[in-house]
């Protein structure tokens, strides 16, 4: 009896700092397209920068456009931490951020984050003002008819 409780206590203590040792933090995603997740396709081989309580982690995105991140000690991206995600690929950029959960009632000291950016090109101001001046110019045409 006594040898099966000291095995019992081995294994559980081994659990235990096997557990310790492997908490971490996953910060996963997918780069879009369009800014219609639904609908859209991944972007693969964007830069991603996942910056969480001033760590900094960088990667590239897959094939699919997924991409993840562990940040092995829980105290660098704790739970209920802010997680900032930039994208970039051939000049265009995107952010996002999300919130890390705690999951540990699934697995021990597992804590995830989930975000997804929609890597899309953005006017810049001589487009934007191009296109608000074609819209007042159609107006006046039609209205003058």
């Amino acid at each position: 009896m006594e040898k099966a409780f000291i095995l019992i206590s081995l294994v559980f203590l081994s659990v235990l700092s096997l557990s310790i040792v492997s908490a971490s933090t996953l910060i996963a995603g997918k780069i879009y397209d369009s800014p219609n997740f639904e609908t859209a396709n991944g972007v693969s081989g964007a830069n991603i920068n996942v910056t969480c309580n001033s760590s900094l982690k960088t990667t590239t995105s897959l094939g699919d456009g997924t991409y993840s991140v562990t940040f092995n000690n829980t105290n660098a991206c704790p739970n209920n931490s802010t997680v900032t995600v930039v994208a970039e690929k051939g000049g265009v950029s995107n952010n996002g951020t999300g919130v890390v959960h705690d999951y540990t009632a699934l697995m021990p000291d597992l804590y995830i984050g989930i975000v997804n950016i929609a890597l899309i090109p953005e006017f810049g101001l001589f487009v934007g003002a191009l296109t608000l001046f074609s819209a007042i110019g159609v107006f006046f045409l039609v209205r003058r008819k």
